[in-house]
């Protein structure tokens, strides 16, 4: 609560300077300053550069985000990719071994045996790849939404530095409209009065970078869910 008390004072006291400085400045400043609509008074163009400063602030710190989550998602991937290119996952003799049938003879010959405990060998470190690339592929995931997070975050913050503009030169405009003569001819917007908030390109590129790696990795495991767990022939076919 105190919290809210002290930036509730505070934006309080910026609006009654705001007003204050409007009607100051409309006393002692030229008439063409307000009544020009391709003019802009000095203290509306502070207003703007330090809501434009706060903006850069805001995108370089989501820039310094999309390179940490951008460098996860590249480790990850290379993690999927070790996995992926482990040797000796490819089925024993290129087939996945038949299901074992009632009354199967119990004597099996010592080729067998082997190639039994082959597939056991394989068996485990298949399921131990499969777990790390499904570990690896769910983290992607996971910063992919941390980005877009981030991207809500930020135009929050975009939209709260621009309105706080706003206010105070509402609040100003206010003070120039009490103490202005011709307050009748002062225009409804004053030139640069309203702001973009649209994303810069190299931030919208880093969900299309997210995107491109978790496309890439699960096509990479798909491929290798083909090579690693054929499917069994048909009957037809064995």
């Amino acid at each position: 609560m105190a919290l809210w008390s002290r930036l509730f004072t505070r934006g309080t006291n910026e609006r009654d300077a705001a007003y204050r400085q409007g009607a100051r400045d409309a006393r002692q400043h030229p008439l063409g300053e307000f009544t020009d609509p391709e003019s802009q008074p000095a203290y509306v163009s502070e207003l703007r550069a330090r809501a434009r400063r706060r903006v850069a602030e805001i995108d370089g710190d989501l820039v310094a985000r999309r390179t940490a989550l951008l460098g996860q998602a590249a480790g990850a991937r290379e993690t999927i990719l070790r996995e992926l290119s482990r040797p000796g996952l490819e089925p024993v003799n290129g087939h996945q071994p038949p299901a074992a049938t009632a009354g199967e003879d119990a004597f099996i010959s010592i080729a067998e045996a082997r190639r039994r405990r082959e597939e056991r060998r394989r068996q485990d470190v298949l399921r131990a790849a499969g777990d790390a690339v499904q570990r690896a592929r769910t983290r992607i995931e996971q910063l992919s939404q941390e980005w877009q997070s981030a991207l809500a975050e930020r135009e929050h913050a975009v939209a709260a530095a621009q309105a706080e503009a706003d206010v105070l030169i509402a609040a100003y405009r206010s003070g120039v409209m009490s103490a202005h003569p011709r307050r009748e001819e002062l225009p409804p917007l004053w030139k640069g009065e309203v702001a973009a908030t649209a994303q810069p390109p190299t931030l919208t590129e880093g969900t299309q970078e997210l995107g491109r790696i978790l496309q890439d990795v699960e096509h990479r495991i798909e491929l290798w869910h083909h090579q690693v767990r054929p499917a069994l022939p048909s009957p037809e076919e064995a």
